[in-house]
């Protein structure tokens, strides 16, 4: 760890010179009884009797303690802030300067913390001694209250003494409105930002010295923490629930997304779509619009915003997987790294990469978070693209924010909600029947039309014309081999009349000539999405065709060639850290895919701030060793092959070892074997000259079981990384 210091105790002090000297005295004795690297950090919130002076005294005297001065009164909650800010410890305890908690308990929170790796320990208030006065069944009374509004089952909420870790106080402090007493909040606030939490009876004794701020019959009080908990319970009972990272952000930098006018009629219909998501969306509720709502803002951050949003976001998450991931923790540990050790995007680099193979040997050992209900965790498995299903974890906050990207990321192409749309996708395949109804209900509130993409044959592909004419989609989705289909059936023919406006091509590459085939049959801008099954949408084409945007508030993005960021305009392996997924952690993951890297600190002429990836080259699976040492990815066959069309309708290079392939081929029109003999001596200039290629005819390149056509498969054992440059080749 980077810290010098272990645990930072922060005490608030307001006219508590009596007290203050035996509070530092018993802090710093049960440090060296338990042999605890610990700091005393004191805050004098403007105090009126000798607690300066009594300080100032300490501060010559005490190596560890640090003393803090506000000039007026601030109150509790600032001065826990102002402490949290000077504090250097991994982890930090709010402890009040009047002696009723015992000082020594502090080490009982602490051991509680480590040994349950919880996230907040508070301590609840028990006395030995029977006084009940108005003050107690005040805060008996309100207790009761809070746990009656907010759903929670705690003894004593509203205790300050409580220790967690520095960044996750710093970010239970975070909140919306401007409150008088938020220290009465404190466990709630814990518990709707996701965070685990445990109890630990300490005894709560007589003050001895000094007085309280509040009285007997504390009237003003009483009238502050009830306007306090009317806005608690707007903030986290009704706008907000858990995630408010990106919120909290945009409303610091005051970015809002262009006025757009929307039609009322649009504005009725996503309102009804929202209010009944439970009956239609699997797993995600009518909160997934608030999510909407802030990334429409958020995409208007610069590209330096952006970064730090994710940086915020990046240190959350590093400090969850290493106290509640067990793969993680060892991971780190054994990389010489703690939480502390990676702050920035930079440091993320030193994390070790994650491969598909690790995940899937530690799926159920180690890699799944101990502070999630594993019963709320839903499983989502790939298709895989080597023929090995690949399993892995979300939850339903993840669902709920990647619609909301999702969503997003169509508003790019100019589509807008309630705009009839036509998907080719794999549909309702794995769906129960309760899914299947549910998918049905959602495409007609969103007035969208499936056509199943592994359905599409020569037999059907007029009926499916027709579809798509009947219905006039303003937007047409679907795989990039499917659109490339129908394109090419349509031949000299065109679909400009049906009204398509924009498509969005995904699931694949999408070669240049293939764009263009698109878009010159059905009159339109094609605007590419890349995802997967892990994430879901990751990065999108915006309305000026440069690049995709890369959902930067959920993903971190590297391009890495040869174990460095790929410079712009090279190809690399994309590397993919989720800042969603806190079940099961996603750092620094290798998905398996190529893409072009582009600068990060340009901004796109579409006035976007969030980062671009240039064009996706393909999967690293994809990728040809040919026999003279070269690698090839698999979109330089679909360059290569564009000029023999008239040789093949399709084809599939499949390769098992180094140095020999395998070329499936449907013939074409005007197939001859001069021309392929032509086409296989212009390959092996590529390849090599001692590559094996066998040719293997057949009547149809089948379609996988999702409706993608793989055109180049390798089981060919390949860490790109160790790929050097000057052996690499790609083709334009």
């Amino acid at each position: 760890m980077s810290r010098d210091v272990e645990l930072s105790v922060v005490a608030p002090c307001f006219n508590e010179g009596d007290n203050v000297e035996e509070l530092v005295d018993r802090l710093n004795a049960m440090f060296a009884r338990r042999g605890l690297r610990g700091e005393v950090v004191l805050v004098d919130d403007a105090s009126t009797d000798a607690t300066p002076t009594v300080l100032r005294q300490l501060a010559q005297s005490v190596s560890n303690l640090v003393v803090c001065t506000h000039p007026v009164n601030r109150g509790i909650e600032a001065a826990w802030r102002t402490g949290l800010k000077a504090a250097r410890g991994t982890y930090v305890c709010f402890i009040d300067a009047d002696l009723q908690n015992p000082p020594e308990d502090v080490w009982r929170l602490y051991q509680e913390l480590l040994f349950s790796r919880v996230d907040l320990v508070q301590g609840i208030r028990s006395t030995l001694v029977r006084e009940r006065d108005s003050r107690y069944y005040l805060s008996r009374g309100l207790n009761v209250l809070l746990n009656a509004l907010f759903g929670m089952r705690t003894a004593d909420n509203k205790s300050g003494f409580v220790l967690g870790r520095r960044e996750i106080l710093e970010d239970t402090l975070r909140h919306r409105f401007a409150y008088r007493y938020y220290q009465t909040f404190i466990r709630i606030a814990a518990h709707y930002r996701g965070y685990s939490t445990r109890d630990v009876e300490t005894l709560f004794e007589k003050r001895l010295a000094g007085s309280s701020f509040m009285s007997r019959f504390p009237l003003r009080v009483v009238v502050g923490v009830t306007i306090d908990l009317a806005k608690a319970l707007v903030e986290f009972r009704i706008v907000r629930k858990r995630e408010n990272t990106i919120a909290d952000f945009v409303r610091e930098v005051g970015v809002r997304e262009p006025r757009t006018a929307v039609q009322p009629w649009r504005r009725a219909l996503f309102g009804l779509f929202c209010a009944t998501m439970p009956m239609h969306k699997w797993q995600i509720r009518r909160s997934a619009r608030w999510y909407y709502d802030e990334l429409r803002h958020s995409q208007w951050l610069t590209p330096e915003q952006i970064r730090e949003l994710q940086e915020r976001r990046l240190r959350a998450l590093v400090s969850h997987a290493y106290y509640h991931v067990p793969f993680y923790r060892d991971l780190f540990d054994g990389a010489g790294l703690g939480p502390s050790d990676v702050r920035t995007l930079d440091d993320l680099r030193s994390v070790p990469l994650l491969s598909k193979d690790t995940v899937a040997e530690n799926l159920y050992h180690g890699m799944l978070s101990n502070n999630h209900d594993k019963r709320r965790m839903l499983r989502v498995a790939t298709s895989g693209s080597t023929g090995e299903p690949f399993v892995c974890y979300a939850d339903r906050h993840q669902l709920e924010i990647r619609w909301a990207a999702t969503l997003r990321g169509l508003e790019m192409t100019g589509y807008r909600f309630g705009d009839r749309q036509v998907r080719l996708w794999h549909q309702t395949i794995g769906m129960g029947r309760m899914q299947v109804a549910q998918e049905k209900v959602d495409a007609l509130l969103s007035r969208r039309v499936f056509i199943p993409a592994f359905e599409i044959s020569d037999a059907n592909v007029e009926q499916v014309l027709e579809t798509i004419r009947r219905y006039r989609p303003v937007l047409l989705d679907g795989y990039a081999e499917s659109l490339h289909l129908l394109a090419r059936h349509l031949g000299q023919r065109s679909l400009r009349e049906c009204g398509v406006k924009a498509i969005v091509t995904s699931a694949q590459s999408l070669p240049s000539a293939s764009r263009r085939v698109i878009e010159d049959a059905f009159g339109c801008k094609v605007f590419d999405k890349y995802g997967s099954r892990e994430f879901s949408g990751i990065a999108w084409e915006c309305e000026a065709h440069d690049g995709h945007h890369v959902v930067g508030e959920s993903y971190v993005v590297e391009v890495l060639k040869e174990g460095r960021p790929a410079l712009p305009g090279e190809v690399g392996e994309v590397v993919i850290t989720d800042l969603n997924n806190y079940c099961m952690p996603f750092i620094r993951y290798r998905i398996g895919d190529l893409a072009v890297a582009m600068d990060w600190g340009v901004t796109c002429a579409c006035g976007r701030g969030l980062s671009r990836i240039g064009n996706i080259e393909g999967r690293v699976q994809s990728i040809i060793v040919g026999g003279n040492g070269c690698y090839l990815p698999g979109t330089f066959f679909a360059h290569f092959f564009k000029e023999y069309t008239f040789l093949l309708r399709q084809y599939q290079i499949v390769q098992h070892k180094p140095g020999t392939i395998m070329l499936k081929l449907v013939k074409g029109h005007r197939f001859s074997d001069q021309h392929l003999a032509d086409m296989l001596a212009a390959l092996r200039q590529y390849v090599g000259a001692s590559t094996e290629i066998a040719v293997e005819f057949v009547d149809v390149v089948p379609l996988g079981r999702t409706g993608k056509r793989q055109a180049v498969i390798s089981s060919v054992p390949l860490d790109y990384q160790d790929i050097s440059i000057d052996r690499a080749q790609s083709a334009g």
